[in-house]
């Protein structure tokens, strides 16, 4: 049997947990530590996943209201998945340490750049591992999400250079990164292993910060986005910006490439309100700082102009002051 754990269980999370939840070929656990309403709703009908075809319908799943102050589980998870806004990071390791030193590996599965260096002081460098997909879902009501959005999903290892220098071997760690994308075919997410995952973090990251902070100003779906000239001409600009300062920070991106791939997932996700755009809907702060933002904060240290992410940061941060 293999148990899988998600912390943070929202949109994204419960897609992905509910998806795994359904294989049929193997004896899966999926455990899901959510909302207190999105806990209670999952366990009254089961988790609800609607696309444009079906609704799926998911009984097997383990929930657990996330404000919970102490949590009795005493067994390990073989993959351990975060899935909290990347702001929410350290205070959820802080509410689930017991269960992530216990737990295999540590999955992240989050938006934006920089989040291993944000874990590295806090989990064991061996036991991370990362996903990066441009799947896009959104949670309708407690209990019911809607995939909106279909396409790629890599999963690879962070440090896998340093991790072999420093434990001598890194062969147990491809076994189990195999068996997760194993597993993550099985669910349905066409996943790939990528040796150089920290560069789909960068292409994946850019292409939300070419989407998000439009959508979240102008409250369009993704598609509506690639439909307006002058929209699409603010997203190239903020692209580009992105592509220069990943440069020069030695990360080989094309730009041709990333505004190519900002367009097919715009494109892929046509009927999706973006998670920032989600975000400023229900009043919540959003994560601008990891994606235009930090975009912004590495122009600065390495002395270059991004004028349409910082516009476009203080459009947001104006927004998120008026909450």
């Amino acid at each position: 049997m293999i148990r899988l754990g998600f912390i943070g269980a929202g949109a994204i999370g419960s897609l992905f947990g509910g998806y795994l939840a359904n294989i049929k070929k193997m004896k899966i656990e999926v455990h899901l530590f959510c909302s207190h309403d999105h806990a209670v709703a999952i366990r009254k009908n089961g988790l609800k996943i609607k696309t444009e075809e079906k609704i799926l319908s998911i009984k097997n799943l383990n929930v657990y209201d996330r404000n919970t102050k102490k949590l009795t589980i005493d067994f390990n998870f073989d993959y351990l998945f975060l899935t909290t806004k990347t702001y929410d990071t350290k205070e959820a390791i802080d509410q689930y340490r017991n269960i992530i030193d216990k737990s295999q590996y540590f999955v992240i599965l989050q938006n934006g750049l920089g989040n291993e260096d944000l874990l590295l002081p806090l989990v064991e460098k061996r036991k991370i591992l990362r996903i990066v997909t441009s799947h896009a879902a959104l949670l309708s009501h407690p209990g019911q999400v809607t995939h909106t959005g279909k396409g790629f999903t890599f999963s690879g290892i962070p440090y896998f250079s340093s991790v072999e220098k420093e434990f001598g071997s890194y062969e147990d760690i491809q076994f189990s990164l195999n068996r997760l994308n194993n597993l993550l075919n099985l669910a349905g997410f066409d996943s790939h292993i990528e040796r150089d995952i920290l560069l789909k973090v960068w292409q994946k990251a850019i292409v939300n910060i070419g989407i998000n902070a439009i959508g979240a100003l102008t409250r369009l779906k993704n598609g509506k986005i690639i439909e307006d000239e002058d929209l699409c001409d603010l997203m190239e600009k903020a692209v580009i910006e992105a592509v220069e300062v990943g440069k020069k920070m030695n990360i080989p991106l094309s730009k041709n490439n990333c505004i190519e791939l900002t367009y097919s997932v715009a494109n892929q996700t046509y009927n999706n309100k973006n998670s920032m755009l989600q975000d400023i809907l229900n009043g919540k702060k959003t994560e601008i700082d990891i994606l235009n933002g930090k975009i912004v904060d590495l122009a600065n240290k390495l002395k270059i102009k991004v004028g349409v992410n910082e516009i476009l940061t203080l459009l947001i941060k104006g927004l998120e002051s008026g909450l």
